[in-house]
């Protein structure tokens, strides 16, 4: 019997008790569950990475291009509405490393504070219908439930006639279920709460993850329950009683989050599956810019300082392994041919960089 099958044979009081999550948390991390590294050398992809100036072609440099003109768009509304965003994870790592994507990435992140996310989430709809060839092709999602989007007005990326639903969530597998062979305790929750913005065909989605601050006096709280919070939310995103507001809001107040300012910062229990802790609010502010595929975009005050804390001291090196979402294979799907896919990027791109070059 594995763990999630062991997990969900034991009475819901159980599961969903924040001290039992915790338990289980370091119970894993004493069993030491970890994957092996390959054994590619460090030195060897660090040479070809680093020294010998590699350029990306084809279908994955479409996917960056393609994304550099959503976070162009996403800058270009913060700028018109006075909203702060930051380059996230391995975007900023790129930015810093690369002045651009990390050469063999196809994600794109961002962060935004509670206040700005919710603002963004208002504007969006108006901005992508505005024009109408973003609102054919751009998709939106903000879940309130398993299958429920908070837009309404704008396309879904899971899109059921695209077969995106299928690709981000297995439906022969049962909503709630654990899965991560690393931290069993995580949900098989695929679909994401965050706020995410894409486009159709060709597929790309930039993720947006919202961040707290938290109250002062909160701040050992809310290290020691913030991660089983945020485990039990995703879980309990999966039951058919499920009220996103009602559990958000019970959970925002109990952890001692707020959206006054104040000194300290976490990841909202909305946002990815991770724990990064508690940031101090200078590390993230005043914002920055630094210079990324040619474009002077967003980033936080100390990100060497984020980068250090996400990816070790050697964050300037190239990992042994070379981690990818598989886009450019799910892209080809959709088409006939190559020529095809290359012709529906170079479109896309064209559009959605005329707009932004125009943007008002």
């Amino acid at each position: 019997m594995n763990f999630d099958e062991l997990y969900y044979k034991l009475p819901k009081k159980i599961r969903y008790s924040e001290n039992f999550i915790i338990f289980c948390k370091k119970l894993v991390k004493t069993l030491h569950m970890e994957k092996k590294p390959a054994s590619t050398s460090r030195y060897t992809v660090n040479y070809l990475f680093k020294s010998s100036d590699i350029k990306i072609e084809g279908t994955l440099r479409n996917i960056q291009l393609l994304y550099v003109e959503l976070l162009r768009f996403i800058d270009n509304i913060c700028n018109k509405y006075n909203l702060e965003y930051f380059l996230a994870y391995g975007t900023l790592l790129g930015a810093i490393r690369h002045e651009g994507f990390i050469p063999w990435d196809d994600d794109c992140d961002i962060i935004m504070m509670r206040k700005d996310y919710d603002k963004l989430i208002e504007v969006l709809p108006y901005e992508i219908n505005n024009h109408i060839i973003l609102k054919e092709n751009i998709g939106l999602t903000k879940l309130l439930t398993f299958k429920e989007n908070y837009f309404e007005s704008v396309k879904t990326l899971y899109d059921e006639d695209l077969g995106h639903d299928v690709y981000f969530y297995d439906y022969n597998k049962a909503p709630g279920k654990l899965t991560d062979i690393d931290n069993p305790f995580l949900p098989r929750i695929c679909k994401s709460l965050f706020l995410q913005i894409g486009w159709l065909k060709p597929m790309v989605r930039l993720d947006i993850f919202p961040h707290d601050f938290i109250k002062e006096d909160s701040v050992n709280h809310y290290k020691k329950y913030y991660s089983a919070s945020k485990i039990l939310f995703r879980n309990s995103f999966a039951e058919n009683d499920f009220n996103f507001d009602k559990e958000f809001n019970v959970r925002f107040d109990k952890l001692g989050l707020t959206l006054d300012e104040t000194n300290f910062i976490g990841e909202g229990i909305d946002a990815s599956d991770d724990d990064l802790g508690v940031y101090d609010k200078n590390i993230f502010f005043p914002v920055k810019t630094q210079k990324f595929e040619g474009y002077y975009l967003k980033c936080p005050n100390k990100s060497e300082e984020l980068l250090k804390r996400w990816y070790g001291e050697n964050y300037m090196d190239i990992p042994i392994n070379l981690e990818m979402h598989g886009y450019s294979e799910y892209n080809s799907s959709f088409f006939k041919s190559n020529e095809e896919m290359k012709n529906a990027f170079e479109n896309a791109i064209y559009e959605l960089k005329k707009i932004n070059d125009e943007f008002k």
